[in-house]
């Protein structure tokens, strides 16, 4: 099973990490909402074996700054 972690702008123009509709962080930074949801996406991928990514979500696009599949390593895609 594949997990999402997705990075959005909250209201107050500050960031936002979201597991589907669940958000996880609130009131980030943007570099550190990509770097804390890079981290969370790895070690989630390291401790259960599934494919997790990590995407920023606008309301015009989405673009993947993170994947690890695999039981191996883990393996990056950077947009």
């Amino acid at each position: 099973m594949r997990m999402v972690l997705s990075i959005k702008e909250s209201r107050h123009g500050l960031w936002r990490i979201c597991s589907g509709e669940a958000v996880l962080y609130d009131k980030l930074r943007f570099t550190h909402a990509i770097r804390l949801a890079r981290g969370l996406a790895r070690e989630e991928h390291a401790n259960s074996g599934r494919t997790v990514s990590v995407e920023m979500a606008c309301a015009e696009f989405t673009i993947t700054l993170a994947h690890y599949a695999g039981t191996a390593s883990p393996q990056r895609v950077a947009a």
